[in-house]
């Protein structure tokens, strides 16, 4: 059996609400991912980019200019060919440098290539197994447009240019993969002096509630769940012995309060003011690219102060 390997980018974000609503913090979770999302789809293309070595998408057909031909000579290839650089090369065709628009623009009163050039020992190579991620990475830093790639043997076989980069982007940026699958599991600790009596009567009423929605109610020797008519999971009451330890609850939806029933459920919770809530909040996403998203929030809300605290992460494998 093969395994795909997979690359992992990860983001903590510490979170601090001046909210305590259930409600609100589900609200505030469901937006972050929204915002989030366009920022994981650039990593992934980054990422993709990263496995592209320049060979695959460097001009090979290179266009020189001799370093002894005048700039007008320069002119004339940047009209003709639409190129705005070029390697300089001697009468024997060895490279001595580059030439670019940029140059023609601060040669002044100079005449020939050589003049204005920047000369190959100020120059960056690279090779041809060299990323498309790096490459760029190099142009930036540097402030350039274009990479001259060299062979082992040094001599020079293609140009990368911050257009085949681009280019190269677009290709594997174009629409953002489609969600195959999601899920989502919500976990609710709960903390208060009053927390058995609490808590046994927010169970009383969250069946009450479920059952009166067509949910079906399995009592187990540890759990009580709430099951839709498709026998899928909603609700899960895990016991530890006679006493409640907490309660889960399960979707497929990356928006949950899209969900009637699950707003009823929220609400319940908060009418209970119990003293601290922690929830735990795991979305898992794949997409058509076999890419896997997780979104994982833990937080606190405090009632007598009304504020949450706590940190949502960002994980990407692909």
């Amino acid at each position: 059996m093969l395994f795909k390997k997979l690359s992992t980018v990860e983001r903590v974000y510490n979170i601090g609400l001046e909210q305590n609503s259930l409600f609100s913090i589900f609200n505030h979770i469901t937006l972050f991912v929204k915002e989030a999302e366009e920022d994981l789809i650039k990593l992934y293309d980054l990422r993709v980019l990263e496995k592209i070595p320049v060979k695959n998408i460097m001009t090979r057909n290179i266009i020189t200019i001799n370093k002894n031909d005048s700039i007008d000579k320069l002119k004339e290839y940047i009209e003709k060919y639409r190129h705005m650089g070029y390697p300089v090369v001697d009468d024997d065709g060895k490279l001595v440098g580059v030439v670019t628009f940029r140059d023609l623009e601060k040669g002044g009163k100079k005449t020939t290539i050589e003049d204005i050039m920047t000369p190959k020992d100020k120059l960056v190579f690279i090779s041809p197994e060299t990323s498309a991620s790096e490459s760029q990475k190099i142009m930036a830093k540097m402030d350039i447009g274009r990479l001259l790639v060299l062979d082992d043997k040094g001599e020079l076989i293609g140009i990368v240019s911050r257009g085949d980069i681009v280019r190269t982007y677009k290709i594997y940026s174009k629409g953002s993969a489609k969600i195959q699958k999601c899920s989502r599991i919500s976990n609710f600790y709960f903390y208060d002096r009053n927390k058995k009596e609490k808590l046994k009567n927010l169970v009383d009423d969250l069946i009450m509630l479920l059952g009166g929605r067509d949910y079906i109610i399995s009592e187990k020797e540890d759990y009580i769940e709430a099951l839709t008519k498709d026998w899928e999971p909603l609700v899960k009451i895990m016991m530890s012995g006679n006493t409640i330890d907490h309660i889960s609850i399960t979707t497929k939806s990356i928006n949950i309060l899209e969900m009637d029933i699950i707003r009823e459920i929220l609400k319940k919770i908060d009418e209970y003011a119990f003293e601290e809530i922690v929830l735990t909040d795991h979305i898992t996403l794949i997409d058509e690219k076999s890419s896997i998203q997780r979104v994982i929030t833990d937080v606190t809300l405090f009632n007598d102060s009304k504020k949450t605290f706590g940190t949502i992460t960002i994980r990407s494998d692909f």
